[in-house]
């Protein structure tokens, strides 16, 4: 049975918490974050990781870029104040993310942020979508996240496939996004019954998604491309009406 290291606690099911407990696997995916974070760009600058749980992420991080070029945000009170004692110079911010305003983070930073995370599945697509929205007002530039194998599946898609749907469309308009590599459920604690993905998001920024939409407001296309791919089996004219 996998045990966390000592000092660890539980993780909270409720939470959709599972831990990455391999070395490894914690090495792979921070040279990976490495690559999408300098893509266009010099070193790597204002880190922000989601849901840091255990800080199996985080204790590398702060390592290689130390503690005062990232910060945190954490829903789970017990590893706010673990992360808290154990790095602290790190800011950990104890909030939902799904309630953070990312543009405001940004722009204390002075500049978009660079994202790391490993998501829980039970709301992958919500912080998805949440990133996108911030991208678009110029405040991410990259994010490198693991979640659900099919899930990043359906990001990667390619058109006329049958994992191509509302995920592909959007974010293939708003990234250039990467499948890196699958992770199996052996490296995490408590194991998930799916496989997991490593995902590499490098957003367009602001002026190239503008020309891309072509004048498109970014809620208007989400609306379009939900209402179509919801009702797969009707003609695109059909499945719009309800729109008009």
């Amino acid at each position: 049975t996998p045990k966390l290291p000592a000092g660890s606690y539980k993780p909270k099911q409720s939470l959709g918490q599972n831990y990455l407990k391999d070395p490894n696997t914690v090495a792979k995916i921070l040279r990976t974050f490495h690559q999408d974070a300098t893509k266009h760009r010099p070193s790597v600058e204002r880190i922000l990781e989601l849901g840091p749980g255990a800080g199996a992420l985080t204790d590398r991080l702060v390592e290689t870029y130390g503690a005062a070029n990232m910060q945190a945000i954490e829903l789970d009170e017990r590893s706010v104040q673990i992360l808290r004692e154990k790095h602290p110079g790190l800011r950990v911010q104890h909030a939902d993310v799904m309630q953070v305003s990312y543009p405001d983070l940004a722009e204390a930073e002075g500049q978009p942020l660079v994202v790391i995370g490993n998501l829980p599945y039970y709301i992958t697509s919500q912080i998805l979508f949440a990133l996108a929205d911030a991208s678009h007002a110029g405040a991410v530039h990259s994010a490198t996240v693991t979640m659900q194998w099919e899930v990043g599946q359906r990001m990667v898609a390619a058109r006329s496939t049958k994992d191509y749907g509302i995920l592909s469309v959007v974010f293939q308009l708003y990234a250039d996004v990467t499948c890196h590599f699958k992770i199996p459920p052996t490296v995490f604690y408590p194991k998930p019954k799916v496989d997991s993905a490593l995902i590499g998001l490098h957003f367009l920024g602001p002026a190239r998604l503008r020309q891309r939409l072509a004048g498109v407001r970014p809620a208007d296309l989400r609306r379009v491309v939900t209402a179509t791919f919801q009702q797969r089996r009707k003609t695109v004219r059909n499945s719009l009406k309800k729109l008009c």
